[in-house]
């Protein structure tokens, strides 16, 4: 916990400094143009497709990828070492407590990161420090809106879901698109940061999961969120992958966004302690970044912090209201790249007020859940350039 409140002030101090030397009101600021997404002929995202066995794939990733891991490597030990004074020796050690749980819910990870390690030419600990990279701060503190559409309200019938993927602009250079073909498990189409095993993404089971960030300010020892993610996707049926999330100790907080072609929408919202589920009935859900269920809202403290969680998720909620025939991807990318309240809106810019770290944007993405299509921004949604991947 105290970790964690060294990391939201670093932010904090880093912003109200900012906003002193700069004297603009938001009202003054240039709002950028929102243009139609458009396929680009050449993707933006490095793609890497996987096969064979778990340390095969590891090490076709590692050495696919590792340029882009070196860089994520680096990028997260300046921001452990800025916001919380742990360097990544340090974090190695913390990242090493939570390796016996994973051997036990999710050993074949294990065998994929030590050829990540070995395709890449780092330690088997540098790859597990990335994997666990959430759990070193006990904080998940990228912000994100994220937006699910059930078959009723889906273009062609199908079952669409997004998400934007706020944070510190340096990760976009660090993410990859990783198509993961495993034996007697689904196939995989995710977008990870480099050196992870677990991302946002969707399968050949028609299942999909986006996440978005939230927290209850504690964690303990237990399954890492982004190996959860890789459990989702490893599931064949919505309540496979429940259990997920449900069936294991949770190291931290969060809430999964869980979509399928069965028509199935849920925002599982987690913590240590607790899970609940929220439904959709044929309307389309939308969350941010603060607890809804009664059960966990009480003890929420990202709240606090992240004050745009409210008015995301208002607006986004506004905007379906008024949304006339099926949505698609293009509508999708259209409620993912809205300014109102700029900089702080949907597509969240870094506010040229502050200095310092700042969050934005990394990117949008869109995925047809039942089609098994997944496209993402090359930067900000609203700039329009988008890559497609499928199945």
């Amino acid at each position: 916990m105290i970790i964690r409140r060294k990391f939201i002030a670093a932010l904090v101090s880093s912003a109200l400094c900012g906003f002193a030397a700069q004297a603009k009101v938001a009202s003054e600021l240039s709002v950028p143009n929102i243009h139609s997404p458009e396929i680009e002929k050449q993707p933006f995202y490095p793609f890497i497709e996987l096969k064979g066995s778990a340390q095969q794939r590891g090490v076709t990733y590692g050495q696919s990828a590792a340029e882009q891991i070196d860089r994520n490597i680096k990028f997260y030990a300046s921001v452990f070492q800025s916001s919380a004074g742990i360097d990544w020796e340090k974090a190695k050690s913390l990242a090493a407590k939570f390796l016996p749980v994973i051997q036990k819910y999710s050993p074949e990870s294990i065998e994929e990161m030590k050829g990540i390690a070995q395709g890449s030419g780092k330690s088997f600990e540098d790859i597990l420090t990335l994997n666990c990279r959430s759990e070193v701060l006990f904080a998940n503190s990228d912000a994100c809106t994220c937006i699910m559409v059930p078959a009723e309200l889906g273009e062609g019938g199908n079952v669409f879901m997004g998400q934007t993927w706020d944070w510190l602009a340096k990760a976009r250079s660090n993410s990859v698109i990783l198509k993961v073909e495993q034996e007697g498990r689904p196939e995989i189409l995710m977008v990870c940061e480099a050196g992870l095993v677990g991302g946002k993404g969707l399968n050949s089971e028609g299942l999909g999961v986006c996440l978005n960030a939230a927290s209850v300010g504690k964690g303990k020892i237990g399954m890492p969120l982004h190996l959860m993610m890789r459990n989702i996707l490893n599931s064949s049926l919505p309540t496979e992958a429940l259990k997920a999330v449900s069936a294991v100790p949770r190291a931290g907080s969060g809430v999964f966004n869980i979509a399928s072609r069965s028509n199935y929408e849920m925002q599982v919202e987690f913590s240590p302690d607790a899970f609940d589920v929220i439904m959709s009935k044929g309307e389309a859900l939308v969350h941010t970044n603060h607890y809804l269920s009664a059960l966990i809202a009480p003890k929420d403290v990202s709240k606090s912090f992240i004050s745009s969680t409210y008015t995301r998720l208002n607006g986004v909620q506004r905007q379906l209201s008024k949304m006339k025939g099926p949505i698609g991807m293009k509508g999708l990318f259209r409620l993912l790249s809205d300014h109102e309240l700029y900089p702080e809106s949907v597509c969240y810019h870094e506010d040229p007020r502050q200095s310092g770290e700042r969050y934005c944007t990394v990117y949008a993405m869109v995925m047809d859940v039942t089609s098994g299509i997944l496209w993402i921004s090359a930067g900000y949604p609203c700039e329009g350039k988008i890559s497609e991947y499928r199945l």
